[in-house]
């Protein structure tokens, strides 16, 4: 696999050695991501990553206490972008399209990300210790889309339906990703849209048979 750009927007100048004048968190994940993918996560140390992003390891724990933070260096503006989505939702887009279109713009899948976005999904499906990771880290996004369904729907956030969803869309999304992965298209976005869109088909049946049973003269 080619190596990691700087920046999901932009291609990286070429590193040199020395430390550099500024310092880039996303050209530090750039390295860290390119050791995990050569040498393996589990091998590869975080004495190693500040080497080859040529800085120290002080500068380097500030940015990421531990290794697994570099493979979601991203998250955090993901889950911006996601929480803002949900909040400026039209009020007659339904709750589960708005909840669709939050993850997918979420996501950040414009082709410049794509080699960033290969890499951390790889890594994530092929290391288990990631994988458990990923379900810890992804809390606070899933709980944002209960949140969001919760009130959207009149029901408590807290409540089975909601839960169910939250945790719903977040395997949908992975699914895709996996199918991604093993096509040998470049893009991800037609697969992960495509298994969020079918998962959200089928809460929205489950949300509309909950308000029916809530109010029978809906039906």
């Amino acid at each position: 696999m080619s190596s990691i750009p700087e920046r999901a927007e932009q291609a990286p100048p070429k590193r040199s050695r020395g430390r550099p004048q500024t310092v880039s968190r996303d050209a530090i994940a750039a390295a860290g991501l390119d050791l995990f993918l050569r040498d393996g996560f589990e091998r590869t140390t975080m004495t190693q990553i500040a080497a080859e992003a040529a800085v120290g390891r002080k500068t380097l724990f500030t940015y990421f206490p531990n290794k697994a933070d570099i493979v979601w260096n991203r998250f955090e503006r993901q889950l911006h972008d996601l929480s803002t989505s949900l909040e400026s939702a039209p009020p007659d887009m339904s709750s589960t399209d708005a909840v669709l279109r939050a993850v997918m713009r979420a996501l950040h899948t414009y082709p410049a990300a794509v080699p960033v976005m290969r890499a951390e999904v790889t890594l994530i499906q092929e290391t288990p210790e990631l994988q458990s990771y990923a379900f810890m880290r992804g809390r606070p996004w899933r709980d944002a889309i209960a949140t969001f369904l919760g009130e959207r729907e009149r029901m408590d956030p807290r409540g089975v339906l909601p839960e169910v969803a939250g945790h719903g869309y977040w395997h949908a999304m992975f699914i895709g990703f996996r199918e991604w992965l093993a096509s040998e298209d470049e893009a991800p976005k037609p697969h992960v849209e495509r298994a969020l869109g079918e998962y959200s088909a089928a809460i929205r049946a489950a949300f509309d048979a909950a308000a029916q049973e809530r109010d029978p003269e809906l039906s």
